[in-house]
């Protein structure tokens, strides 16, 4: 059975796919000891079709297809998994395939089935000329517990929903972040492309689906990351409880979010769930990418899990779908999006933090990025749909809106000592002069494209 497997892999043709960008690499040459690279997300997201884009570029730079093994383990065909399945499939490979002794390359899918994964893939690094990238659910294959499992000899990737550059890729949209400055006609394109992805989001299954189709394989995708990657995994609550919890999270995306008043409204409905069991599922809806929180800043190295924070959800498109007719608006999804790049950018550098800015006299500045100890390399940022700046820039009376966003800015500049910050908004461009520093208006995606 293993060979039949292992050969219909071997011959198994890669699909077609869109190029995601910072993906995995480059690879390692295969030799003994090198460190096993973990691709791991969000269900759904690309993790699969992130093998096939490295796969396709060994490919290209000449690597034969026979030294480059895919193999899935939730292949049905397998039967009950032990422990010696995936030294099976791996023994059963070299069998066919001789020369791949002296140097392959493994792309091992859903290995987290595979009971003593782990060990497996220690082992097979240690005494092997190989190359070993593994996919996982991010249920059981965290970036927390990776460290532990493989004892330090693994690099962990992180792969999320498209970003907005791959979203225009996708939909055949120029999207150049540098270069030559772009026409009217591209900026157009752009400016409404921001807004299909806003609504659709960056799931790679739903980007060609129309709305109906759309919004039901995203509540299935929310179900799904509730009942296999937080509920099957850790337990902390019933389905019924963990789903509600959940959809009250993922509708609160931008939205500072009260935990007593989620119990409440759940015991009301005769859900029974505690507040420590509140608390806890929390987290393991970030253990599991699903929702993540920002508290506000600061440099305080001890954490209060039950200090106010807000909640961002891990695709702005998968609010929309679960939430009721017009309930996650334009600016809850146009900041969610915002926090997605930031995760993209610095989730996973360990001298950068991101943050929620507020004061006595400063109620909120959306974001503060930047090192932990260092507060002069922070970035204020924040995001309104509309803040009036166009207006106020040539001349006009300052709105409420204006008064309240930039105002909060120069206030956060006066406090933290930094001489600018950038407002992201959905259109509008310019940059405006207070008292305390300088503001970049800059529309949402130009600034979700670098530029």
């Amino acid at each position: 059975m293993y060979e039949q497997l292992v050969a219909e892999y071997l011959a198994y043709e890669l699909p077609s796919y869109v190029p995601r960008r910072n993906v995995v690499g480059p690879l390692p040459t295969p030799k003994k000891r090198n460190l096993i690279t973990a691709v791991i997300g969000v269900r759904r997201c690309g993790k699969t079709f992130t093998l096939f884009q490295l796969m396709d570029e060994l490919t290209r730079a000449g690597v034969p297809r026979e030294l480059m093994l895919y193999f899935p383990f939730d292949d049905d065909r397998l039967g009950e998994l032990d422990e010696l399945t995936a030294s099976r499939v791996f023994d059963a490979y070299l069998a066919m395939i001789p020369r791949a002794t002296k140097g392959c390359y493994l792309f091992l899918d859903e290995v987290q089935d595979v009971p003593g994964w782990a060990a497996f893939a220690r082992r097979v690094a240690e005494q092997n000329d190989v190359t070993l990238v593994l996919t996982g659910s991010s249920s059981k294959l965290l970036s927390l517990d990776i460290p532990t499992r493989l004892r330090g000899r693994s690099l962990a990737t992180e792969v999320w929903p498209l970003d907005f550059a791959e979203y225009c890729l996708f939909h055949d949209v120029p999207s150049r972040p540098f270069g030559p400055a772009r026409t009217s006609r591209e900026e157009a394109a752009l400016s409404q492309a921001l807004l299909g992805y806003l609504d659709v989001g960056g799931f790679p299954a739903v980007q060609t689906m129309g709305a109906t189709e759309r919004v039901r394989l995203l509540q299935a995708y929310a179900d799904e990351i509730v009942t296999k990657d937080v509920l099957e995994r850790f337990g902390n609550a019933s389905f019924r409880a963990g789903r509600r919890l959940a959809l009250g999270a993922l509708r609160s995306t931008g939205l500072k979010f009260s935990v007593n008043k989620q119990v409440n409204v759940m015991r009301s409905a005769g859900i029974s769930i505690s507040n420590e069991s509140a608390y806890a599922l929390l987290d393991d809806f970030q253990d599991a990418h699903l929702a993540f929180k920002v508290s506000d800043y600061s440099r305080s190295i001890s954490d209060n899990p039950k200090a106010a924070y807000k909640l961002y959800s891990v695709d702005q498109g998968l609010s929309l779908a679960v939430a009721p007719a017009n309930h996650v608006d334009l600016g809850q999804r146009l900041e969610t999006a915002v926090f997605m790049e930031l995760k993209r950018r610095y989730g996973n550098r360990r001298d950068r933090a991101i943050a929620r800015y507020s004061s006595p006299t400063c109620p909120e500045v959306d974001f503060v990025v930047g090192d932990v100890m260092l507060a002069e390399e922070y970035e204020l940022i924040q995001v309104a749909v509309e803040s009036g700046a166009s207006r106020a820039a040539e001349g006009g009376m300052p709105s409420e809106k204006y008064r309240s966003e930039v105002g909060n800015l120069e206030r956060a500049m006066a406090e933290t000592g930094l001489g600018a910050s950038t407002l992201v908004t959905l259109s509008e461009e310019g940059e405006l002069n207070t008292t305390t520093g300088k503001v970049r208006v800059v529309p949402a995606w130009k600034w979700l494209l670098g530029a």
